[in-house]
């Protein structure tokens, strides 16, 4: 950011959508009398700004190199098709269609990203965990990595944890969310117990635990929204993941 010794012009030098340079340089004019000096090109033209709808709607661009094939077809008078798991609500801004299929998208708003459109996911997935006493960080970071691969997630869906009070105290399961920047929650087994829905049983956790199931109602409590992938389980290793209400629209600005 730049600004003029005679504080008539507010210049955005970096990083003008994503890291909020063009949003700065409005507010420093607005506050200093000076003008704005925006050259975004999609600003400059009043078209809409894939990555700017991203960061309004709270969601990571997994492939920031393909924002300028969005963008320049826009730039160039095509349409580009958009796909969403969820319906976004408002007006689609000129230019933006609704794609057939996800594989007809020029950007797709999905926790599950695949084939070559610009894809933005939502934070909004809750992991469940269960685990044996002991298990390392590494042995939960495998058994994440296979969750995501055979369900297709996408890890940056993930923005939090949760498990019982029984495993408050493993460092491995510390270690492994903090390793993601996720913050875990711990229930106990009557709080999990109390979790309505349809759960997968086990009798070994809940003679274990005290509830037959740990990993999905803990996602689902947690999340405070729906199971969307159930527990799969592995090397002592139990996963699942639950999603936070999201409803997603056509703003651009947060």
């Amino acid at each position: 950011m730049a600004v003029d010794e005679g504080g008539r012009f507010a210049v955005p030098l970096l990083s003008g959508h994503l890291g909020g340079a063009n949003a700065l340089a409005r507010a420093l004019a607005e506050v200093c009398g000076a003008v704005p000096v925006i050259t975004t090109a999609t600003d400059v033209n009043g078209l809409f700004a894939v990555d700017l709808w991203a960061k309004a709607q709270g969601c990571t661009l997994l492939e920031p190199e393909r924002i300028k094939r969005v963008s320049g077809a826009l730039l160039a008078g095509q349409t580009v098709r958009y796909w969403s798991a969820w319906p976004v609500t408002g007006e689609a801004p000129a230019g933006v269609e609704r794609a057939g299929t996800p594989e007809a998208a020029d950007f797709a708003l999905t926790l599950t990203p695949e084939g070559g459109a610009l894809h933005l996911v939502p934070p909004i997935g809750v992991l469940g965990v269960g685990c044996r006493r002991g298990t390392t960080a590494e042995r939960l970071e495998e058994a994440f990595s296979a969750f995501c691969a055979s369900s297709g997630l996408s890890p940056a869906a993930v923005s939090a944890a949760a498990s019982i009070d029984l495993k408050k105290e493993e460092p491995g399961l510390a270690q492994f969310c903090k390793a993601h920047g996720w913050p875990i929650t711990f229930y106990s087994a009557d709080q999990l117990r109390a979790v309505p829905g349809q759960f997968t049983p086990s009798a070994f956790v809940a003679g274990v635990t005290g509830v037959d199931n740990v990993c999905e109602r803990a996602a689902a409590k947690a999340s405070g929204g729906a199971l969307l992938l159930p527990k799969t389980a592995g090397g002592g290793v139990t996963l699942a993941l639950a999603v936070r209400p999201f409803a997603p629209d056509w703003r651009t600005e947060q």
